[in-house]
C-alpha cells in the first residue's frame, strides 16, 4: 500500500527515475521506479498516465506482473475495455488462475456489453477467491444486472453474513425487498447505506419510496425534505412531496405549494402527472388541475413536422 500521498509520491519516483542511468543490467529498478509512477498517478486517478507509466515498466521488464494487472485495471478505468480484456488475457497466459486478474477483466467484459462471458469469468473469481467480498459483491451485481435476482440476493446475504455493516449488499438487498413488497424488512438496510452515504440523492430517494410502501408517510416526507436541503431545486422530490400531501396526508395547500415548487424548477412527467390525477384520494382537484393546467401539462406536447426531405441540408 503507497503511504505518500499522490503528489509528493510523483515528486519522489521522478528524481529517482533521473538519477537511474540506462544500463541494461537497472533495467529492473527503473521498472520498478515506473510501476511506482504508475501507482502515484492512479491514486491522482490520471488513469491514462498511469497507463503510460506501466506499460513502460514492462518494457523495461516483462516480468512487472504487477504493472501488468496495474495497466489492463487502467485501460478499463479509462474506458479501453477491449484493450483490458486483451491485457488481462496476456496476464493470464502467465499466471491463469490470478483471480485480481480475472476481477478485472470480468469487469471490462460487462462495461464492453459482453455480461455472459463476465458472468462466467467472476464465477470462476468466487470459486477461486470466495472470501473476497468486493468479487462475490460484483458478481452479485452482474447477477441482478441479468435478472438473476434470487442468486444475486443469495450473495448479497452472504456477504452481511460475514461482514454485517456492508454498506452496498444492504443497499442492494433493500432495494429487492422493497421492490418485492417487503418494505419494512428492507428500511433498515437502505437506512444503513443513506447514513454512510447521506448526499445520494438515488439512496434517498429509494429510502422515502420504501417508507410510503410501508405506510410510514411522515417519515417519506422527512426524507423527501432532506432531499431539498441537498438540492432545493429538486423537481422530483418536490413533486412527491406535493403528491403525498394532496392525498394520504390531506394537506392541499401545502401539496400546492409543493406542485408550484415543482412546476417552477422544471417539473414534466406527465406519466406522474396522470397518476395524480387519477388517485381517488385527491384533495382540491380543481386547484391542482388549474396549476396543472397553467404549466401544460395537462397537454401532449405538439409534434414537430417531419423533416422535408427535398430541404436542403443546413
Amino acid at each position: 500500500m503507497i503511504q505518500r500521498t499522490g503528489r509528493s509520491l510523483l515528486l519522489a519516483v521522478f528524481a529517482t527515475l533521473l538519477s537511474v542511468s540506462c544500463v541494461s543490467q537497472q533495467s529492473r529498478a527503473q521498472a520498478v521506479s515506473w510501476t511506482e509512477l504508475g501507482n502515484a498517478w492512479a491514486e491522482l486517478e490520471r488513469w491514462d498516465k498511469a497507463g503510460e507509466a506501466w506499460s513502460r515498466a514492462m518494457g523495461l521488464d516483462p516480468g512487472q506482473l504487477v504493472a501488468s494487472y496495474n495497466l489492463a485495471r487502467a485501460l478499463a478505468e479509462a474506458g479501453k475495455y477491449d484493450e483490458s480484456i486483451a491485457k488481462s488475457d496476456e496476464f493470464l497466459a502467465f499466471d491463469p488462475e490470478n483471480a485480481a486478474v480475472m476481477a478485472v477483466k470480468a469487469y471490462a467484459l460487462h462495461k464492453a456489453g459482453r455480461d455472459e462471458e463476465a458472468l462466467a469469468v467472476y464465477q470462476k473469481v468466487e470459486r477461486l477467491n470466495g472470501g473476497d467480498l468486493a468479487s462475490v459483491y460484483n458478481l452479485a451485481l452482474l447477477m441482478e444486472a441479468l435478472g438473476r435476482i434470487d442468486d444475486a440476493m443469495q450473495r448479497y446475504e452472504q456477504i452481511l453474513l460475514i461482514q454485517a455493516d456492508h454498506v452496498g449488499a444492504s443497499y442492494r438487498k433493500g432495494l429487492i425487498l422493497s421492490s418485492q413488497g417487503e418494505s419494512d424488512s428492507a428500511l433498515p438496510l437502505l437506512l444503513r447505506y443513506v447514513e454512510a452515504n447521506p448526499k445520494s440523492k438515488e439512496a434517498r430517494s429509494a429510502l422515502a419510496l420504501a417508507q410510503e410502501r410501508a405506510g410510514r408517510y411522515q417519515e417519506a416526507l422527512g426524507s423527501y425534505r432532506t432531499m431539498l436541503e441537498n438540492d432545493d431545486k429538486d423537481a422530483d422530490a418536490w413533486f412527491a412531496m406535493a403528491r403525498l400531501n394532496l392525498t394520504v396526508i390531506e394537506d392541499g395547500q401545502a401539496g400546492l405549494d409543493a406542485l408550484g415548487s415543482a412546476i417552477t424548477n422544471g417539473f414534466k412527467d406527465r406519466d406522474r402527472v396522470r397518476a395524480l390525477l387519477d388517485d381517488p384520494k385527491l384533495v382540491v382537484p380543481e386547484a391542482v388541475k388549474e396549476a396543472l393546467d397553467k404549466a401544460g401539462l395537462l397537454t401532449e406536447p405538439a409534434q414537430q413536422p417531419p423533416a422535408d426531405p427535398q430541404a436542403p441540408s443546413p
